[in-house]
């Protein structure tokens, strides 16, 4: 893909940001390939794709998201929401936190992955950073406690986006929508369908708290 991927555009190689509406035309792009691959609908057998994650969102030119690596991509058996698997594949960081000490693989597991990769768009950080302290290395422990707080939440909004592209209003949407995915039990997690849902309100509603229409 043309621009790369999403990692490299928050704190890799990119030299310039891409502002709060591209991002979350990013979230919304990502969101909607992980309902596609999550539905039944016509006879499908739902996929989880089991390493999402932002080095795995490809750009293209227009900066509309594809998800990429289907290696740990597995079929849910048929009829069933849950699959027991012998042995926890992902990549550390996105780790759903309830398949690493169950072995009980669910199609909410790809939602905590999504949630980590929202709490990146927002803060432009890694979802590890293994250069900060020990207490500061991943992302949702780091953050988890002060998403549904606005004061505090303005602290790690990332400050290379610019102020005049996005609402406050819209951020603690963002942030909120956030928090639920990476709950610690899946059951409190909203699907990828209701991810997406949200994530198209807040996109029209940040573009119209800034004047810009639909």
């Amino acid at each position: 893909m043309q621009k790369g991927n999403l990692q490299d555009h928050l704190n890799g190689i990119s030299e310039k940001k891409i502002d709060w509406p591209s991002r979350l035309k990013v979230a919304i792009g990502a969101a909607r390939g992980l309902a596609y691959l999550h539905s039944s609908s016509d006879g499908r057998i739902p996929i989880v794709h089991r390493d999402f994650k932002s080095t795995n969102v490809l750009l293209n030119t227009n900066i509309e998201a594809k998800i990429s690596d289907f290696g740990l991509a597995k079929l849910m058996p048929e009829g069933q929401e849950i699959d027991v698997t012998a042995r926890v594949l992902g990549t550390f960081g996105y780790f759903d936190p309830e398949y690493t000490s169950t072995g009980k693989l669910t199609l909410k597991s790809d939602v905590y992955a999504f949630g980590v990769v929202l709490l990146e768009l927002l803060t432009g950080r890694r979802a590890v950073d293994l250069n900060q302290g020990p207490n500061d290395r991943n992302l949702v422990l780091q953050v988890r406690h002060i998403l549904n707080d606005r004061k505090k939440l303005r602290k790690v909004i990332d400050p290379e986006m610019a102020r005049s592209s996005y609402t406050i209003e819209c951020i603690a949407m963002f942030a909120n929508l956030a928090s639920r995915c990476v709950c610690v039990e899946s059951r409190h997690r909203p699907s990828m369908p209701e991810c997406l849902k949200e994530l198209q309100l807040i996109f029209c509603t940040n573009a119209k708290g800034l004047g810009h229409g639909f």
